[in-house]
């Protein structure tokens, strides 16, 4: 058996699968992919994902792209794998993918605004009005997601995707708020979620995705 994974340092999104895998505890390689370098642009990666985005995934031959596709397949194909990502619970499931679904529609956009002001803006000084708005927006979207931490975790415990889901875009949050400490970004976090995300941290596995260009 093998299965590739493509990534790239930092992306959210590729960040839930690698929390999925390693919590699964499912064998991979890892695939760290380069934007400056052209990475997704080759026609070799363009035929793994015509989108020339990540993540991705190669399993003997079978090739998967898109986050959530990818974390629903790994829990389908490997269910003596190390623990299921999702609970029995019919209903706690539901409720699962909803906050999954609620992190990466409401609260992403706000978090890639302020992404795209203070990384990838070049044609001038990043939008003030745009950064306030946006890290406005955010708190309000993560408090609604505190309001519904049922527990230690999102689901109680052990973690689930929701988890995964939720976590790499409040890291991703925090980071960029290094970029900008006037903004405070970290302090429109409340503290439900801080001490979850404190949770999240003390996983045992959780330092083994860190993105590699975030150490040191």
């Amino acid at each position: 058996m093998s299965l590739e994974f493509y990534y790239l340092s930092g992306s959210p999104f590729a960040w839930k699968v690698w929390l999925a895998l390693e919590h699964k505890r499912i064998p991979y390689t890892l695939r760290l992919m380069s934007v400056d370098a052209g990475d997704l642009k080759t026609p070799a990666y363009r035929a793994i994902n015509p989108h020339g985005k990540v993540p991705a995934i190669v399993h003997d031959g079978f090739v998967l792209y898109e986050s959530s596709a990818i974390v629903e397949y790994l829990e389908e194909a490997f269910p003596e794998s190390g623990p299921p990502l999702w609970p029995t619970d019919p209903r706690l499931r539901a409720v699962g993918r909803r906050l999954a679904a609620e992190a990466e529609g409401f609260l992403y956009p706000p978090i890639r605004q302020v992404f795209e002001q203070l990384i990838l803006r070049r044609d001038g000084p990043p939008d003030e009005a745009v950064l306030v708005k946006a890290r406005a927006i955010a708190g309000k979207k993560m408090a609604l997601l505190a309001e519904s931490l049922r527990g230690p975790l999102f689901l109680g415990d052990p973690p689930t995707l929701a988890d995964y889901a939720v976590y790499p875009l409040t890291a991703l949050w925090v980071r960029l708020g290094t970029r900008r400490p006037d903004l405070d970004l970290a302090g429109a976090i409340p503290p439900a979620l801080a001490d979850w995300r404190a949770r999240m941290e003390a996983l045992p596995y959780l330092d083994a995705t860190w993105p590699p260009h975030w150490r040191g």
